[in-house]
């Protein structure tokens, strides 16, 4: 129930509406239960640099905070701060009553690296909004993603922002370890961003449902595009494309998230 909160909880910042029904919660928390403790941790990091203003100002978090973070309650997300005091990130100064930070210099030099190589772990998923690829996402690119593959993916429409959107999308990509581009429907803006990840070093998986691929421009087509023709067929692709093409990933882990998870 903690990760169902989770996702609930994320969903409501960035005003996006759930939808819940008996089949769809258990794999909603399962999502956010896949979240490894480095990805908590750079979650926390970049929360922490979210609500600072001006630098080295205080930072204070409340009980209802964990679930921004994937964290199962208070005293994990107490764990997690200790944490990151103990890496040199942040000063943690905690009272009966409140729990503060500071971020320090060596915090945002932390977040300035993981811009520079992308954060490992992080992906950006540029994609047509359209309802009708709903289904695509929630039950074939999210988990194949975040729970078969333990990653963070990060889709520009899902994110809470005060920024513009073009300048939110940029700083996104810039933060991911690579791109995945599914270009059913031929959204411009999809062309656009997979090219900035490109022009970054950052590696992009091609993908398109089958019904699209002919319309493909003619400068992509090409690259090896993942087309698939339903959202199950599409999950089993990008989980084996990113465990045979991503640098630095560990199948082994993935296999194991896979397997737990069907389980």
């Amino acid at each position: 129930m903690p990760y169902l909160s989770a996702h609930l909880r994320q969903n409501s910042t960035r005003n996006q509406p759930v939808l819940l029904d008996g089949r769809n919660w258990e794999s909603f928390a399962r999502l956010h239960k896949a979240t490894s403790v480095p990805q908590k941790i750079n979650h926390l990091l970049s929360l922490i640099a979210q609500r600072t203003n001006p630098p080295g100002a205080q930072v204070t978090f409340l009980d209802s905070d964990p679930p921004l973070i994937d964290a199962a309650n208070e005293k994990e997300l107490l764990y997690l701060l200790e944490q990151v005091k103990e890496l040199g990130y942040i000063e943690l100064e905690l009272t009966s009553t409140t729990c503060g930070c500071i971020m320090k210099a060596s915090g945002w030099e932390r977040l300035q690296e993981q811009a520079i190589g992308g954060i490992p772990g992080r992906c950006f998923v540029a994609m047509s909004f359209d309802p009708s690829l709903n289904d695509a996402w929630e039950r074939g690119i999210l988990p194949a993603l975040k729970e078969d593959c333990g990653l963070d993916p990060v889709r520009i429409d899902r994110v809470h922002h005060n920024e513009k959107i073009c300048d939110r999308l940029l700083a996104e990509i810039r933060l991911s370890q690579f791109l995945v581009a599914d270009f059913t429907l031929h959204r411009a803006g999809v062309y656009f961003e997979a090219g900035f990840a490109l022009g970054l070093g950052r590696p992009v998986i091609w993908m398109c449902r089958g019904s699209d691929l002919e319309h493909a421009h003619f400068d992509t087509r090409q690259y090896n595009h993942i087309v698939w023709t339903a959202p199950e067929d599409l999950r089993t692709k990008l989980r084996d494309r990113v465990i045979a093409t991503i640098p630095g990933f560990s199948p082994s882990q993935s296999v194991s998230s896979a397997r737990s998870a069907s389980a």
